[in-house]
């Protein structure tokens, strides 16, 4: 084990393993709730699979984060969970009663795959009090929009493909004949797939015009063709083990463009590009199946035309030993592969989830304004091949940068999270670092106490074992020699990525997807578009730290004397402990919580009970969290300057997560000989979520009868993952 970790760690800081060929490894994962919709206050089950970016090799972290964010991107939750010794993982999350009723998100990633763009990370809807259904029929109005092969049209160049997609006014997807003319000369006649998706292959010439002709329920609409580019585009076909390529129009020479293939399990590697090698074949691995991606660039690597390329796969069978079902009773799958793992989900007919065969095979590495196609889910072999080479046009790269990972400079900053280590620097009160020292770690929950090293430069790192949320540790530094003494504690700050909604956000890069609507807006390729509305969080990445400037708070409970008490109001009553000043502030008292081993007091409300776990008061002292327990060891009132009560709106400019408000102690701190610090520190890192959960290995039908369809994710043993729709009937 600790081999292949090396190996690994080498393989991460190393990514340049020959010329012109990077290995950028990383991990992909699908996720998804148990049902399609929820309540606010409800406890969502969530469900989710972790892989590596190659089929031929396991997965490298531990470690998986689950987020739930709202409509704003606010993150709401955030849980930590370790995987099963097969990837998968399930967590509860818990909702809460007073949140509006609204489309909510949950998104999943691991340290690793933070060392690429959050774009990529994949994101599901949680909808909380609404129940989305994809509507039975289309509305009036048209939409097309067009994907030219390598994102830009050609003159001259000679055949050339182009996807086109029709919606409806609402953005749903379009079934429509349509015609492609040159002014009035018809080129070519056909319809939109049920997708709405289908490609048009035609000649385009300089000088010349063209349009899509259409006519729904009744009235006719024209689109205009895009116009061409003077730039070169990038032509590609795969063909079994095969990438054929060619560099458009060819009467424009090559100067000082590049040439770039990218698969997910080899690497990015950079190919011999010249006027007389414009065109090639390229062979490929016959074992790696999925995403090919063949980028032209100028001379820095800035795109500019991309193909998707999709190696087809063998598809297992899969079928429903029945299409009818009593109340209750249980569903049997009929499959040639009873090894490989299901997931599932009981929908009823036109409720909306995501796939996670889209989610870990294409999320992760492209987004697309353009919903997934339909046939994907049922296998109609001709028609799934061609729809699927259609979305591919629609789609954009977006797991990383080109000219970034080429830089020489470029490293992977976060490392596969294999175990939980706590760093920091350890300082004296000189502010020079402790050296060469060891540091232990007691968690004060489980009595589990763990040891490390600090180096040179009072760095400390600590391997501790797996605990849960809300545990927190005693650090206690030791020097080399001699006995402890007060030191200051700087743990490693928590990184977490910034939120940007796939989902809901209008990302696409026009340079790859020129898109001319002649039509309505251009915006509304997801049905929540129109009611959310396109927003676009470009936020720089967040950090959660230890310590940070807080925004300035002004107490006016000091005029009023409701939830306050000074100094002179504490002299008069002659206070001898903490727990007389409690009991005399209103609304709150001491309680105990048997949920911890062994039960401890903690400080909750009179005026009622919050449904959000955690909803103790939080105790500061002199702006520093700790328990109650700890708060009242070692506080005296003869300490405190002043105690206040603080409402959770008002907890914002001094802490975070106090959702039942904060108990806030100052202290007089201009007293050294009553300085409350003590010689370790307490520590409150983010822990495992437990509950770890397998699905159910029965599928029972519903109890209300109706038409219901079956999703299923089925992961093979080559990592592979394939969804299906299985329609059923519950009589």
């Amino acid at each position: 084990m600790r081999n292949h970790i090396t190996c690994l760690f080498m393989l991460l800081a190393l990514c340049q393993v020959k010329a012109q060929q990077t290995k950028l490894p990383s991990e992909r994962i699908f996720i998804y709730p148990e049902q399609s919709s929820y309540d606010p206050g409800d406890t969502v089950r969530v469900y989710g699979q972790l892989f590596a970016s190659s089929r031929q090799q396991p997965f490298y972290s531990q470690y998986v984060y689950v987020e739930l964010f709202n409509p704003k991107d606010s993150v709401l939750i955030r849980n930590k969970i370790r995987c099963d010794n097969d990837g998968s993982f399930s967590l509860p999350v818990i909702t809460d009663f007073d949140w509006p009723k609204d489309i909510y998100y949950l998104r999943a990633y691991t340290r690793l795959m933070q060392n690429f763009h959050p774009e990529s990370y994949p994101v599901t809807e949680l909808p909380l009090g609404l129940k989305p259904f994809i509507s039975e029929e289309n509305v009036p109005g048209v939409k097309c929009f067009f994907y030219p092969e390598g994102g830009q049209l050609v003159d001259d160049g000679g055949a050339q493909n182009m996807t086109v997609y029709f919606t409806d006014g609402n953005g749903m997807p379009l079934q429509i004949p349509f015609i492609l003319l040159s002014k009035t000369d018809t080129l070519f006649r056909a319809a939109s797939s049920l997708s709405g998706l289908q490609t048009i292959r035609f000649y385009p010439s300089k000088d010349k015009e063209y349009s899509l002709s259409v006519n729904y329920k009744g009235e006719d609409f024209s689109f205009s063709i895009p116009d061409r580019t003077e730039n070169h585009t990038l032509q590609a076909i795969l063909s079994r083990e095969e990438i054929r390529y060619k560099i458009l129009p060819e009467n424009k020479r090559i100067n000082k463009e590049r040439l770039f293939i990218f698969h997910p399990a080899t690497g990015l590697e950079e190919m011999v590009l010249t006027e007389k090698q414009r065109a090639g074949i390229l062979n490929i691995p016959q074992k790696e199946s999925g995403l090919y991606i063949l980028f032209l660039t100028d001379e820095n690597a800035n795109p500019i035309a991309q193909c998707a390329l999709w190696k087809k796969r063998d598809i297992p069978d899969i079928a429903l030993a029945q299409n009818e079902y009593l109340p209750g009773e249980r569903i049997l799958l009929k499959t040639d592969y009873p090894a490989a793992k299901v997931h599932y989900r009981v929908l009823k007919k036109g409720q909306m989830m995501a796939p996670g065969g889209m989610q870990s095979e294409f999320d992760c590495e492209l987004l697309s304004p353009v919903p997934f196609p339909k046939s994907c889910f049922t296998y109609n072999k001709g028609e799934t091949e061609q729809d699927l080479e259609a979305w591919l046009r629609t789609a954009r790269f977006i797991r990383f940068d080109l000219p970034k990972v080429l830089n020489k400079d470029f490293q992977y900053k976060y490392q596969p999270e294999i175990q939980t280590v706590f760093r920091g620097l350890v300082t004296r009160k000189s502010s020079k670092p402790l050296r060469n020292g060891t540091i232990v770690a007691y968690n004060t929950m489980t009595n589990l106490v763990n040891e490390g090293i600090i180096d040179n430069n009072g760095r400390y790192t600590l391997t501790v074992d797996d605990f849960e949320e809300g545990d927190r540790f005693f650090l206690q530094a030791h020097p080399p020699k001699g006995t402890a003494d007060f030191y200051d504690y700087t743990p490693d700050n928590d990184t977490f990525p910034p939120v940007i909604n796939r989902l809901r956000t209008n990302l696409f890069n026009r340079k790859y997807a020129e898109t001319n609507v002649s039509y309505q807006d251009s915006s509304g390729f997801f049905y929540q578009v129109d009611n959310l509305g396109n927003r676009d969080y470009l936020i720089p990445e967040i950090t959660v730290k230890a310590r940070t400037k807080r925004d300035k708070y002004i107490s006016t409970e000091k005029f009023y004397k409701t939830n306050y008490i000074d100094e002179e109001e504490m002299e008069k009553h002659n206070y001898t402990k903490l727990e007389d000043i409690i009991a005399d502030m209103p609304y709150i008292h001491i309680a105990w919580n048997d949920d911890s081993n062994p039960p401890e007091p903690i400080l909750v409300s009179t005026r009622g009970i919050s449904t959000l776990k955690g909803g103790a008061i939080v105790i500061l002292v002199d702006g520093k969290r700790m328990t109650l327990e700890e708060a009242l060891n070692i506080v005296s009132p003869q300490q405190i300057a002043t105690v206040e009560l603080l409402r959770p709106w008002q907890t914002n400019a001094m802490t975070f997560g106090a959702i039942g408000g904060a108990f806030s102690i100052t202290t007089k701190r201009n007293r050294g000989a009553e300085n409350v610090i003590s010689k370790g520190f307490y520590y409150y890192p983010i822990g495992l979520t437990q509950g770890n959960r397998k699905q159910k290995d029965n599928i029972i039908a519903p109890s209300s009868p109706g038409s219901y369809e079956l999703l299923v994710d089925m992961v093979t043993e080559r990592n592979e993952t394939f969804s299906y729709k299985l329609p059923f009937t519950v009589r």
